[in-house]
């Protein structure tokens, strides 16, 4: 049934933009259609636990599954996280709804999408917020900041884990790279592209 919606999803879009795909996409077969839809999809749930509960029960979830937290990002009402392994990477975003609600959108990365994976991942939250304690905070102590332009006096909008495998690329000042955030927008850090030898 996800399937089918988010093919309408997409078919009324492309109908709103002056595109007529509706009887194209009846022809295509659904082995096709899925690898393309499939890649933006993700899974969701909300939780009746506070934002820095779901903070560290993220944190401490992805440890258990051999994944980190590479990036985090601070949003309006809540935190974009990217995180990874050699094998695969995603997304998490995680919004406050009030003070003690808040929803988790999980989204992994490879060549299609891993279904699996994402309830994997919201089920071990689930379970790991049950056992956070009212004193446990995101351990930020092995990150370093993330700041919105090329200065130490800019302002902070997150934070990395050196050795993560980040989406870099030189930016205009030689001592400052660029940074793709979860979220599509850029930030800075301090620092410079080494060649391997």
């Amino acid at each position: 049934m996800g399937k089918i919606m988010r093919l309408l999803q997409l078919s009324f879009l492309l109908f709103i933009s002056g595109c007529a795909v509706v009887p194209m996409l009846a022809a295509i077969p659904s082995a096709v259609v899925e690898p393309i839809f499939g890649q933006f999809g993700s899974e969701e749930r909300s939780l009746p636990i506070s934002m820095r509960t779901s903070l560290v029960a993220v944190q401490r979830s992805l440890m258990d599954m051999k994944l980190s937290v590479d990036i985090l990002e601070i949003d309006e009402d809540g935190y974009n996280i990217g995180f990874g392994n050699d094998t695969l990477s995603g997304e998490i975003e995680l919004s406050g709804q009030t003070e003690k609600l808040t929803t988790i959108d999980v989204q992994v990365k490879t060549r299609t999408r891993e279904e699996s994976v994402e309830l994997a991942i919201l089920d071990q939250i689930e379970k790991r917020a049950k056992t956070i304690g009212a004193r446990e905070r995101f351990d930020f102590r092995t990150y370093h900041y993330l700041r919105k332009k090329p200065s130490l006096t800019s302002e902070k909008v997150g934070w990395y884990r050196p050795g993560a495998k980040l989406e870099l690329k030189k930016s205009r000042d030689a001592d400052w790279l660029m940074i793709k955030l979860p979220s599509g927008k850029h930030a800075f850090l301090k620092g410079s592209i080494k060649k391997q030898t």
